[in-house]
């Protein structure tokens, strides 16, 4: 057969009928693997890429902590009426100042309470009277915690009137402290003492 003369229509649509199935599978094989390769390599970039949990969107607003409330304000007259008057009361309850007083304080019991203290007493015996108004009881200390041989009071007060006790003091500074018997803010309690030698014979 020559090579150079055409091809019939009855053998071209022969080879059609042979080849072109198989081309056309062909390029319908070559589309799907295209697209498998273009989703595969999408999917492998996308898992080249790392998102931690704990990154904060830049535009994220910052977030604030809340304020706690204030503390309710006590009902009635302020607390520095309240002082005054129970510091007029107290006068009143301590009665006349005793001349020779070495150490003495006043004022209210909020707080750290009342804290007063003497550089140096004499080595002596020591009458303490004290007292408080605006709570059921405070407590009065005289320590010389500096001192091995030190004096020390404790005194439970009920408030309302006076009370007494002598203390030995060791020659050295002396430390005195009156407060209340709660812990927190204050509500007009106060508390006064004053401390003198005692009395030859007491």
């Amino acid at each position: 057969m020559s090579l150079g003369k055409p091809l019939g229509k009855s053998q071209r649509e022969s080879r059609r009928r042979r080849f072109g199935g198989a081309a056309g599978q062909g390029t319908r094989w070559i589309r799907a693997a295209v697209l498998l390769l273009g989703v595969a390599g999408t999917a492998a970039g996308l898992a080249g890429c790392e998102y931690p949990d704990d990154v904060t969107e830049p535009t994220a607003a910052p977030s604030r902590t809340g304020r706690a409330a204030p503390p309710p304000v006590p009902a009635g007259p302020d607390i520095a009426t309240v002082e005054t008057r129970n510091l007029d009361e107290l006068e009143a309850v301590l009665g006349a100042r005793p001349d020779g007083i070495v150490l003495e304080g006043a004022g209210g019991m909020g707080g750290a309470g009342v804290r007063k203290s003497v550089s140096a007493l004499a080595k002596g015996t020591y009458t303490v009277t004290a007292a408080c108004m605006g709570a059921p009881k405070g407590y009065i200390s005289i320590s010389q915690d500096e001192l091995r041989d030190g004096g020390n009071l404790e005194l439970t007060i009920e408030c309302g009137k006076a009370t007494q006790a002598q203390v030995n003091l060791a020659a050295g500074p002396v430390h005195a402290q009156a407060e209340r018997a709660m812990t927190g803010p204050g509500t007009g309690e106060v508390a006064g003492f004053w401390i003198v030698p005692a009395a030859p014979g007491s």
